[in-house]
This record gives structure tokens, sequence and C-alpha cells, in this order.
């Protein structure tokens, strides 16, 4: 061995002792790189074949799908930041919701970024042999590899979501590791079907923790209110519009001859950062004012603070999902059962269990709200 590879082999080496970062966090840096890498790849395949797409006769790019520069891989710098707000959807909730287990680590999502770059490979391989094939042949070889570059896309874009997830979960563990402790017990019961599981569960999960801004209007005979003062930093007025109704639909109940309803009332300030700059939400969170809830931007992942925020990442957002993370500033906890493995080196594992209960703090994607949530909020005042 030369005296170069030598000293690069030290140094190297020397790299790697010296990175006293957290595991989660050095080979959450190093899968990201790779995903990074996919990107690129994934990037240059799409602007070669736009340019062979736009090299076919006119005829023949007629009866092709259409490939706009907007299907272009999005770029990862500016996936998150303040003031980026995320798009509300109302997605329906599945029918028959099963009991649904999730594993996610810094191993499995590696292991997605290398199958899709075997797909990538194979479609560069067929890009490759485009200009040998001619007619009718060639439009439907260009066709199918539109098709797979738009499944590419979506999958990447997937990955993406995990790598989010990944980060910030795996951050959130590790700063609170007695609660994920008791956490990761539940989970282990739940998989075993032991009859003493849903005590187990409430036992853990608690009552809510009601925080004291949280106003109970009995006012009326027929019906009662739960108001909440929201003090929020976000500018555009239809967005605020849209999130109030849909929190405050699906947080209406009927029970009996007693209708339960809640109101949010939102206060505005002003915005504390530049759009699109890093912000440390909760730091951010606590400049608000105490006497009300806070809804603010910046995530990551869109995420709450039991009693005291939702702060809202970019993307697409469910209603349901908002809905649910609004119940946590009303003083709930997750009902659905996220714990987690040490993987050492490769971080943790996270292990979440969902669609427990009927509830939407159960199951954000297809639980409801029920009348129990309220009484529950009653007894916590």
């Amino acid at each position: 061995m030369s005296t170069l590879s030598s000293v690069a082999l030290i140094l190297a080496f020397w790299v790697v002792q010296s990175d006293d970062r957290p595991p989660y966090v050095r080979e959450g840096d190093r899968v990201e790189q790779s995903f990074h890498a996919y990107r690129e790849r994934l990037n240059a395949f799409f602007t070669v074949l736009r340019e062979m797409i736009d090299q076919q006769a006119p005829n023949t790019t007629a009866s092709l799908p259409r490939l706009q520069q907007q299907e272009a891989p999005p770029a990862l710098s500016a996936r998150y930041g303040y003031g980026l707000l995320p798009r509300l959807v109302d997605a329906p909730p599945p029918a028959n919701p099963p009991v649904s287990v999730f594993n996610y680590s810094w191993p499995i999502t590696d292991g997605y970024i290398a199958g899709e770059n075997i797909k990538l490979d194979q479609a560069e391989a067929t890009l490759q042999n485009v200009p040998n094939v001619s007619g009718e042949d060639k439009t439907a070889l260009i066709r199918n590899l539109i098709l797979e570059y738009r499944r590419l896309l979506l999958n990447q874009r997937t990955i993406d979501q995990y790598i989010q997830y990944n980060t910030f979960w795996q951050r959130t563990i590790a700063q609170d590791r007695a609660r994920f402790d008791q956490l990761t017990k539940v989970y282990e019961l739940m998989k075993s079907n032991e009859a003493d599981t849903a005590q187990a569960i409430r036992e853990v999960l608690g009552k809510p923790a009601v925080p004291s801004f949280v106003q109970i209007d009995r006012s009326k005979p027929d019906s009662v209110i739960i108001r909440v003062p929201v003090y929020t930093d976000i500018e555009d007025d239809e967005f605020l519009a849209k999130a109030k109704i849909a929190i405050e639909e699906l947080w209406e109940v009927q029970d009996g001859d007693l209708k339960y309803l809640l109101e949010i009332e939102f206060r505005t300030v002003s915005p504390l950062a530049e759009r699109g700059a890093p912000v440390e939400v909760r730091a951010n969170a606590s400049k608000f004012p105490g006497d009300g809830a806070v809804l603010t931007t910046g995530a990551q992942t869109t995420h709450s603070l039991v009693g005291r925020y939702v702060a809202l990442a970019p993307g697409d957002l469910s209603v349901r999902t908002l809905a649910h993370e609004f119940g946590h500033v009303l003083g709930f906890r997750d009902g659905y059962i996220r714990g987690y493995r040490d993987l050492g080196d490769r971080g943790f594992e996270i292990l979440e269990l969902t669609s427990v209960f009927d509830d939407i703090m159960s199951a954000p994607r297809e639980g409801h709200v029920q009348a129990a949530h309220f009484k529950l909020l009653l007894e916590g005042k």
C-alpha cells in the first residue's frame, strides 16, 4: 500500500472516530446523502427523457403522455421552513381499517433507496436502447419510460417522507427515552394479545392534561361548547378559515339530546422569522402569549406539543390529521402506540401500531371524535 493510501485510511478512520454525534444522526446523514445522490440520478434521467421526447417527430409526440417541467424531482433544499404552509386535503377514511403495524428505520429506508436505484438502472438501460428501435415499437418504449419515470418520482417522494419521519421521531425518542420505554412495553402487550392490553394502554396514556386556556360554555341547555383561543403567525386568511372549519366540523358530536361543539378563536400576531428560514419550533412557540394555543409553521413534520402548539410542515395534510393534532392542543396524547428498538450504530427502529381504537387520537386517518373526548375534557377542567 502506498504512503498516500495509508494517510487517506488514517484520515478516514480519524473522521469516523472524531464524529461524536448520536448514531441516529450519523446514520441519518449517511442515508440522506445516499438519497440525494439517487435524486440527482433521477433528475438526470428526467432531463434526458424529455430531450428524447422533444426530438421525436410531431406525429409521434402527439401520441405520447406529456412530461411537464414541473414533474422534475423537487429540490430537496427547500422542503420545509418558516411560513411554508401545507395543502389541506379532505381524504376519506378507509371503510374497514385494520389494526396496522408500521416499522421505520434508517436500514429500512436505505433498502428502499437501494431498490429504487436498481429500478433506475433498468430504466436507464432501456432509455439507452431507444435509438436502436424504430416505428411503433419506439413510441411504445418511450411511453413506458414516461410511465416508469412517474412511478419512480412517486416513490422518491415517499422515501423523502420516510426520511423526514425518521429524522423527527428518532430525535424525539432520543430526547424522551423513558416515555418511549413505556410505550414500547405497551406495544409488546398489543402484539401479544393479552387480556389487559386496553387497560394498560389507558394507564400509560392517561387522561388529557387540559390547558387552562380551554374554556367551557354551558349557557345553552342543549349544547356544551369548548372554546379555544389560538394565536397564529400565519397570514393566509383563506388557509386559516379552511383549517378552522375543518377542525370544528370534525370536533362536533351529538350525544342524545346534547351536542358537543368546539369553537376556535384565531388571534393573529406578527411573523417571527423570514419566510423559508429554518426555525427551532419549540423555541419559536415559546414566544407566543401563554393564554392560548399556538398554530405556527416551520416544522419538518407536522406535529404538536400537548397543551401548547401545532406546528405545520409543507406538503399535503389531511384535515383529519389536522383535527388529530388539534386534539393534542386540548391535552390528549396519542392513542396509537409508538415504541422503538435500539439498533446501536444504525439508530432506532420506530414501531407504530395504529387503528387500535375507533377514535381520532388512536387512528388519525379513520377514527372519530367521540362524546367521550368531550366528557374527559370536562372532567379535566
